[in-house]
């Protein structure tokens, strides 16, 4: 790896410039990371742009849904609402439901629990996992606490519920980890929020042939630092990556966050070299 970029952060320039980029085949690097908001991946390189879960999509830029959270199909729906056509891999419940809201690109692809496909020449691998929330639901005593004493949450909360209830059956789609195999690149695999104690030993030894990439993406569940910590040496490979994905929606609905340096900092005592991707943060490999 290059030495780290500085993050993208204010007065650098505006988050709009990071979704800028078109197709580029004259690419200046081997691969660039950013992660400009929320569950938001951005992978640059020779071919098509990949982001995992956008916040906003550019033309040209290949989606790869994650999982069936509101937070992670918004920028999707947004795009279709628009009137654009992406190319979408997902599962494929996930995709049925969001041809209700526009027509998906003539390259999108559905996912079954064990299918493998190719895109722009990346080879796609996929594994659900069995997830917790990343925003919990709230108990009725607290939402109502946080709208009364915090009303500037209110719209977040209400928005969460409002948007829960509208994805009906796909709320049950379980997430999934992802393996993306680039030509000239190298293997880069993004394990979500799958290292939890949900994780049982029989789905580990099932993920264990997704270890050893080049990149490895690892978020953090709330309350989940010790699973991660535990886990995630099992799948190190050159490049760790230990990505923050959910405070941005924690912080909408008032509840607490765990930054994700202290999980660095543990992995690094215990003798797995990592590093922190925040939001707003980008990474070149050359």
């Amino acid at each position: 790896m290059s030495a780290a970029k500085p993050a993208v952060g204010p007065g650098s320039q505006p988050k709009g410039a990071l979704y800028a980029k078109t197709i580029k085949h004259d690419f200046a690097w081997k691969l660039r990371l950013t992660h400009p908001d929320r569950a938001d991946i951005r992978l640059e390189w020779a071919g098509r742009p990949i982001v995992f879960d956008p916040v906003e999509i550019a033309d040209g830029d290949v989606v790869v849904l994650t999982g069936p959270a509101p937070e992670r199909l918004r920028g999707t729906v947004a795009a279709l609402a628009a009137g654009k056509h992406p190319d979408v891999l997902a599962d494929e419940a996930i995709l049925a439901w969001l041809r209700g809201h526009g027509t998906l690109g003539e390259a999108t692809l559905g996912l079954t629990s064990t299918s493998q496909v190719t895109v722009d020449g990346v080879t796609v691998r996929s594994m659900p996992y069995v997830a917790t929330s990343p925003v919990r639901p709230l108990n009725h005593y607290l939402k109502a606490s946080i709208i009364a004493f915090r009303p500037s949450r209110s719209l977040g909360i209400l928005r969460a519920g409002r948007e829960a209830a509208d994805r009906g059956p796909v709320a049950s789609v379980a997430p999934r980890i992802f393996e993306l195999t680039v030509p000239g690149v190298g293997r880069l695999v993004h394990l979500d929020l799958a290292l939890t104690r949900l994780a049982t030993p029989a789905w580990i030894a099932s993920a264990a042939d997704y270890a050893g990439a080049d990149w490895v993406l690892a978020g953090c569940a709330y309350g989940e630092s010790e699973a991660v910590a535990t886990m995630l040496p099992g799948f190190a490979g050159k490049h760790v990556l230990v990505t923050e994905l959910i405070n941005t929606e924690r912080r909408a609905v008032g509840l607490p966050v765990e930054g994700v340096t202290p999980l660095r900092d543990r992995l690094h005592a215990d003798g797995l070299p990592a590093h922190v991707f925040a939001t707003q943060a980008s990474y070149r490999f050359e």
